[in-house]
């Protein structure tokens, strides 16, 4: 049975149109299905569960929706062994349809390939721990000015304009200027996979990588791979604040390598101590201030139709 979480209240607006298109090609094929309308923020979670813990031998739980809706229904599944999963993208971001490599605007093809399926894949997620608390992330978590600007734009007037001429990245990097200058820098102590602590002072930000992009397809990690069994992380630190400006074109471009100061590195767990309360965000939405933080991939979470 295929089951459909239909964002309809979502910021970009754009999930009732999509869904009823998809509507009109479910009811053409005679194809079975429920529809779910999360009704409040978080409550795509509690939708999650339900259907994860239904007596089904073939769940297939499509998300119509964007990146946050996402991110509330991977952290509202409790069985991933008995669900396969698929998204139908309606956002502004759409990071985690595009690390999938789907169609972003043609939402025909998805339908398509979803009705079509014949497989499955499976791909690695990602968890972050601080203070007994736990979230799953699709695309990416991260500390600092990332953090900020991710959590930020998702309350700010810019992204709705940005969004409304197609400038999704450029909402990011508006974001991102504004809140440089602002921001605080601290020290981080990192340690990747239970190596020896590696000191990072004046660090700007800190990103846990599962897709290569976040913030509407900035390519924070362009070489991250959702099936390694690893996060790609890039960290920035003892950079300049004015020298961010130029540093901001090479990430865009995806070639933060040149830039001295960014550090990239792949590994199944991360242990982050900052000398300062940090932002920390899951999939752009507010995770909390933290001192410790614990990153760790899930490998071969979850099943992806095919």
């Amino acid at each position: 049975m295929f089951y459909f979480i239909v964002n309809e209240h979502g910021g970009s607006g754009q999930a009732v149109g999509v869904w009823n298109k998809v509507q009109k090609i479910l009811d053409e094929r005679g194809v079975k299905y429920q529809k779910f309308v999360p009704e409040t923020k978080g409550y795509a979670a509690v939708l999650a569960e339900q259907i994860s813990e239904k007596e089904d031998d073939d769940i297939r739980l499509i998300v119509v929706g964007g990146d946050g809706t996402i991110n509330e229904v991977l952290n509202g599944i409790r069985s991933f062994e008995r669900l396969k999963f698929m998204v139908i993208p309606t956002g502004s971001g759409n990071d985690f349809s595009r690390g999938l490599g789907l169609p972003l605007k043609n939402t025909e093809k998805v339908v398509d390939m979803i009705l079509n399926s014949t497989g499955i894949k499976t791909i690695d997620l990602g968890m972050v721990e601080s203070g007994g608390r736990r979230r799953i992330f699709g695309i990416s978590s991260g500390l600092g000015l990332n953090a900020l600007v991710g959590t930020e734009i998702n309350r700010s007037k810019i992204k709705n304009i940005m969004n409304k001429l197609h400038l999704n990245s450029l909402s990011y990097a508006v974001m991102t200027v504004k809140t440089l200058f602002t921001m605080k820098t601290s020290t981080f102590k990192v340690s990747f996979d239970g190596g020896a602590l590696q000191e990072f002072d004046r660090a700007i930000f800190l990103a846990a990588m599962n897709f290569p992009c976040e913030g509407g397809g900035v390519p924070m990690a362009p070489k991250a791979n959702a099936n390694d069994g690893k996060l790609s992380f890039t960290l920035a630190a003892r950079i300049p604040k004015w020298k961010c400006f130029i540093a901001f074109p090479f990430l865009l471009a995806a070639r933060q390598d040149l830039i001295k100061g960014f550090f990239m590195k792949d590994a199944r767990t991360v242990d982050v101590f900052t000398s300062e309360p940090n932002v920390s965000h899951t999939d752009g939405e507010l995770f909390g201030k933290v001192n410790k933080i614990h990153y760790e991939c899930l490998a071969r979470k979850l099943k992806i139709l095919l």
